[in-house]
């Protein structure tokens, strides 16, 4: 191992053991709580705690994310090739590493799926049985398609987030992070994982391209993030642990994010959050002033009684849509606050439509429903369908179905709206 190695893991180690500190420091309200493994770091010997962090990458990785200012201002320090060979020697740090330019990550987390890519197919052939292995398949290889798109046209796709989680973690960024002075994070709520990724991404597309066309500045992003473990469709829902672990990355995402870039360029962050993922962003945004400018919920499944008001989140604004037609949502809602009621203070969002204006209304709960894949008839979701008639059917009932980020609709226009500092049209009342 070359001496810049050694000093390179030295370097890991100092920025871990300066973590330890903010993960076992007292809050002054309730934070979402962090892994016990990362807990039990603070008990361990300096030689423990360099074997567990050694064979646990992504503690290691999630340890070091306590502190991006401080891995920020490590990396910046590290000449160009010094940050070359980290990107190819230790892609899964570099990739999910909270502070280090997005540039970099991508290129890291690239390279990571395609070795992650192959290591699936192998497993999933050796174990056709295996649900898990053929999930973890489909994944890897929805991130991949996702990402591939805009490569080489406008706006570019950057992978910034990659895990080996079973199923894997992955955020894809419509638009230059690095660049950017408009952001917005995308959370997803219940059932949406990466072999969703696809779906997930196009919905960042849509908010990205929406954004444009009411006034977005030309400099802008948008993240289709599933960067936390989301609860599968039913019951659990109704838990509150999978938005506190969530919150938690959340943080730590959007902290990273701040940490990457210059602090003297003004950017306006914003928050879209649909069904569970609006549970999971507001516990973020009462735990931490992230210094959001606006928080939308759409169909969202209830904030937590402890957040009384909006005015509890942290962000400048806070918005709240559900479509009449959403069956779904309210049952996130039984024990939880309606963002949308007076009491709580969020400004309620259309998403019903607006017939002066051509805007479709959401029909359900879905966050998304069209593509250019799947709006094809002649694309495998529909050639499958043998029977003309059953085709015909199911394809007039796909063309009348909208989501909340669905272009055509109310709901991403008003969403679009409320996410642009300086737009150049009023947000729609659906009347």
């Amino acid at each position: 191992m070359s001496r810049w190695w050694r000093r390179f893991i030295t370097v890991l180690g100092c920025i871990a053991v300066a973590a330890v500190g903010v993960l076992t420091a007292p809050s002054d309200g309730p934070l979402a709580p962090v892994d016990s493994s990362l807990q039990r770091l603070e008990h361990m010997s300096a030689n423990q705690r360099a074997t567990f962090l050694k064979t646990h990458p992504s503690a290691t990785v999630e340890y070091l994310n306590a502190t991006p200012d401080l891995t920020a201002d490590w990396w910046n320090t590290q000449r160009t090739w010094k940050r070359r060979d980290a990107v190819q020697v230790l892609p899964k740090y570099v990739g999910n590493l909270e502070g280090i330019d997005y540039e970099s990550r991508d290129i890291a987390n690239r390279k990571h799926l395609n070795k992650a890519l192959v290591a699936a197919k192998k497993q999933a052939t050796a174990h056709p049985n295996d649900a898990m292995a053929q999930k973890v398949l489909r994944s890897y290889t929805a991130i991949k398609s996702a990402a591939n798109v805009g490569r080489r046209t406008s706006p570019r796709r950057f992978l910034i987030l990659l895990t080996d989680d079973k199923p894997p973690l992955a955020a894809i960024a419509v638009g230059d992070l690095d660049t950017a002075r408009q952001v917005t994070f995308n959370v997803p709520g219940m059932g949406t994982f990466t072999d969703d990724m696809q779906a997930w991404t196009q919905s960042a597309q849509n908010v990205w391209e929406a954004q444009g066309r009411v006034g977005g500045s030309k400099q802008r992003a948008v993240v289709a993030w599933i960067g936390y473990v989301t609860p599968p469709v039913g019951i659990d829902a109704a838990l509150g642990q999978y938005a506190a672990r969530g919150a938690a990355k959340l943080i730590s995402a959007l902290n990273g994010f701040r940490a990457a870039r210059d602090s003297n360029v003004p950017i306006t962050l914003n928050v879209v959050a649909h069904s569970y993922g609006t549970t999971t962003a507001a516990d973020a945004l009462a735990d931490v002033d992230l210094d959001v400018y606006s928080f939308v919920m759409l169909g969202s499944a209830g904030v937590e009684n402890r957040i009384p008001t909006a005015a509890a989140l942290h962000a400048k604004h806070v918005y709240a849509g559900e479509a009449a037609l959403d069956q779904e949502a309210r049952w996130g809602r039984v024990t939880r606050h309606d963002p949308r009621s007076p009491a709580f203070g969020a400004r309620v969002l259309s998403v019903d439509g607006d017939v002066a204006l051509g805007l479709k209304p959401v029909t359900g709960h879905a966050p998304v429903i069209h593509s250019k894949w799947n709006d094809n008839p002649l694309s495998p979701i529909w050639t499958r369908i043998k029977n003309y008639a059953e085709f015909l059917r199911e394809f007039a009932q796909h063309e009348s179905t909208f989501g909340y980020l669905d272009n055509g609709t109310e709901s991403l226009e008003n969403t679009a709206i409320a996410t642009t500092l300086h737009p150049n049209r009023k947000m729609t009342d659906g009347e």
